[in-house]
Formats: structure tokens, sequence, C-alpha cells
């Protein structure tokens, strides 16, 4: 059990440190997220003008995200010893475990397909027609590979799992101390709101508090890492010998 702990620990420390040092340095050196919106004959040449910046960003994000599987599964160990294996527990492991692998293809777009688009679409010699068609392409590949698999679909699948964790967890006393079950289900709650992608439906109301909490997810990876490290496993009582 202390294996697991510590694992699942290392692992959203990781995730949540990786992840979250891609996200400003995407965000100041590239304008992400806002980016994502942006027409092709806008991203592909500030992405030429730091081109090496932004793939190395991109793939500490998909690093981030993968990286989260394992702690993912400890999770799932630590709780199986405390509650039982279900189904419920499985499909919320098995949420966590998709979620990075779809994400990851979202993020592997930057630093494999879009080089290649850039140069093309930034090459003196294309004619009219390439260059055309080289911006639609990166259009279609940012609709499909960001806004529905990356920014959506994996947001959506990894909120499923954070809500499951949370209602799980509440009541798995040899797992974690009762602040820190009491937190994950807070945070469990804040993501529920996530439930619904924000690119599916741009002018609801919640769609500014569903993206508020994408950018603290990584913090909060984080502190419950940190937390979960630093805090001792709690065994269930023993029953009472009688005299």
């Amino acid at each position: 059990m202390v294996n697991d702990r510590r694992t699942a620990a290392f692992s959203l420390i990781a995730s949540g440190t990786l992840a979250l040092v891609a996200s400003v340095g995407l965000s100041m050196r590239f304008g992400w997220p806002d980016i994502l919106d942006a027409p092709a004959s806008e991203v592909l040449p500030a992405f030429a003008e730091v081109a090496g910046t932004v793939q190395s960003l991109f793939l500490l994000q998909m690093a981030g995200s993968l990286v989260l599987i394992p702690g993912v599964i400890a999770l799932h160990l630590l709780l199986a010893r405390s509650r039982g294996t279900d189904a419920a527990l499985l499909t919320v492991t098995a949420f966590g475990i998709l979620a990075p692998v779809i994400q990851s293809l979202g993020w592997i777009r930057w630093p494999l397909v879009v080089p290649g688009l850039a140069e093309r679409y930034l090459d003196p010699t294309a004619s009219a027609a390439t260059t055309e068609a080289t911006a639609a392409t990166y259009d279609l590949i940012n609709a499909y590979a960001g806004g529905a698999l990356g920014e959506n679909l994996g947001w959506l699948l990894q909120g499923v799992w954070a809500v499951g964790l949370g209602v799980l967890a509440w009541r798995a006393a040899d797992v974690a101390p009762v602040w820190l079950r009491r937190s994950l289900a807070v945070v469990a709650v804040a993501w529920a709101v996530t439930l619904v992608p924000a690119g599916w439906l741009a002018d609801d109301p919640l769609t500014a508090i569903g993206s508020s909490i994408y950018s603290v997810w990584y913090l909060v990876l984080l502190v419950l890492g940190v937390a979960l490290l630093r805090s001792p496993s709690r065994k269930p009582a023993a029953a009472a010998t009688p005299v």
C-alpha cells in the first residue's frame, strides 16, 4: 500500500509540475490557449517564429498527461483495498487512463504535424493554391485533433475521472485523512461544470467557469500529490479482543 501511495503521489506531482510549466511557457511564448481559435494565417507564422520552443513545451504537455497514468492505476489499487473492486471503480479508472491518451493525440500535432504545415505555408515559392490548401489542412487538423480530441474529449474524460474519484474516495478512510478526501470531493464538484466541453457551448455561462478550472487543474494535481505523499496511511482500527 505504501508503494501505491508513493506512486500515486509522485505521478500526480510530476503530471501537475510538467503540465503547469508547459502551460505557463506556452501562454508566455505562444499566446496559448487563445491562439487555438486563431486562423492559420495567424497561427502558422507565429509558430514559425518560436517553433523549437513551442514543440518542446507541447512535448512537456504530452508528458504531463501520460505520466498521470501510473497515478491513476495506483489510486485504483488504493481504493480497491479500501472498498473492493467493483464496476464503478473499474469504470472510473478506465476514464482516468483513457483521458491522457486522448489528450496526447491532441498535443502531438504541434511537434509532429504543424512544423511541416508552417514551413509549407511560409514557403515563398509556393503557389496561392498550395498556401490556401495548407491553411485549410491546418484548420481541419486543429479542429479535429485539438478542438474535438485534446481540448474537449480529453478534458471531458478527465473530468469524469475526477468526479468519480472524488465520489469513490469519500469514505476511504484508510487511503487518506478526512481533510484530503473532502478536498478531493470539492475539486470533483468543481470539475462537474467541465463535463460540458467549452468548445460545444461557447455562449454557455458555465464556459468561463470551466475554462478557469482547466487553468488551475494542473496546480490541483500537484497539491493533491504533495498532500498524499505527506499524509500517512490510515489503517482500519483493529477489532477489540473479548476479555
